[in-house]
């Protein structure tokens, strides 16, 4: 019977050293990020859009997509009339032949920029509308149709972009819109407490071990 290969953990070595890299270009991109942020007044002025806004449509494509899906969700707990422009929720025609005075589309465009979202945010300007934009670059395509952007550096030599800095500014953006709305407060706290009515959420309790028993209806045993 062959013997085990003496090398086995080399692997796992490997993976030690990869999430080790991660780890440190993650913090020192967001290092950089907060002290870049701390002087800033994009943020103010694109929070102030994103507020002042009657309907906000959040739109972002390929790499872009999940952090548009998590700043859309983050901006419908504290403001009505928040829709991810994505299909099959909204398509690209839906929002373009409805664009409205008031209204602003945020975009989130961050390398490699697709195509469609610049067309759509192009699109959208030419109709009338406002553009926030969230990016990584001053000079990215949707930066010449953006009433206000902000850019946040998320380039590492090594592991090429990283993603810190841009969750950052999603929660900045999101937060400093809500405080400045009485209306975004009402409705976090509304939010809050019909989460309590319905029931929605586990308890915050440890798990003891014990094994759901589903002839029990998902009981303990």
């Amino acid at each position: 019977m062959p013997k085990p290969a003496e090398h086995a953990p080399q692997p796992r070595r490997r993976s030690s050293a990869l999430k080790s890299r991660i780890l440190q270009a993650e913090r020192a991109a967001l290092e950089s990020a907060v002290e870049a942020f701390e002087s800033d007044p994009s943020f103010e002025r694109a929070s102030a859009l994103v507020a002042g806004s009657r309907r906000r449509f959040v739109l972002g494509r390929g790499a872009s997509q999940g952090y548009a899906a998590t700043l859309a969700s983050a901006l419908g707990a504290s403001f009505s009339q928040v829709m991810l422009a994505a299909p099959p929720s909204l398509e690209a025609l839906d929002l373009l032949s409805d664009v409205r005075t008031g209204d602003a589309l945020i975009a989130v465009c961050t390398r490699p920029y697709r195509r469609d979202t610049v067309e759509i945010a192009r699109q959208y300007v030419a109709a009338g509308g406002t553009v926030v934009l969230l990016t990584d670059s001053s000079d990215s395509p949707l930066s010449a149709f953006a009433a206000e952007q902000v850019v946040v550096d998320t380039e590492d030599r090594e592991l090429g972009d990283t993603s810190s800095g841009i969750l950052l500014a999603i929660r900045l953006l999101v937060d400093l819109a809500a405080a400045s709305s009485k209306g975004a407060a009402r409705r976090a706290q509304e939010r809050e407490r019909l989460g309590a009515v319905l029931d929605l959420y586990a308890p915050e309790q440890r798990w003891d071990g014990r094994v759901a028993d589903p002839r029990l209806g998902g009981s303990v045993v």
